[in-house]
């Protein structure tokens, strides 16, 4: 159970480095990338002694690396442990609506809009 709860806070960690490696390619912040870069080989160590499946499918990042493959690479990785049926999201009024494809959630004016590909 502890291993579990481990993974599900390396996985929200992943997609804080993949929304910093966002901004960062955005911003042209090169040290930003550079300590994205290390921070996702760190959560990528240990993910892979928790589950050493994922050695064969995912790699370290080489220091240099671009902050959009940095982000990339942290959105992959924690796609990966992610549950795909847990994938929902508890809108205003208790109203679950599942959180799938492109577009993920957007709010404006007290309204959430879920899943726009459009």
């Amino acid at each position: 159970m502890e291993r579990d709860r481990e993974i599900k806070k390396l996985t929200n960690v992943l997609r804080r480095i993949a929304r910093a490696s966002g901004h960062a390619a955005w911003s042209g912040n090169d040290d930003a990338t550079r300590f994205c870069v290390l921070q996702y080989n760190k959560v990528f160590g240990r993910l892979s002694e928790l589950e050493p499946s994922v050695s064969p499918l995912f790699t370290t990042l080489s220091e240099h690396a671009s902050a959009d493959v940095t982000r990339i690479a942290a959105q992959e990785l924690a796609a990966y442990f992610e549950d795909e049926s847990s994938a929902t999201f508890s809108g205003f009024g208790g109203v679950r609506v599942n959180v799938r494809g492109c577009g993920g959630r957007r709010g404006w004016g007290g309204r959430v809009r879920v899943g726009s590909c459009g």
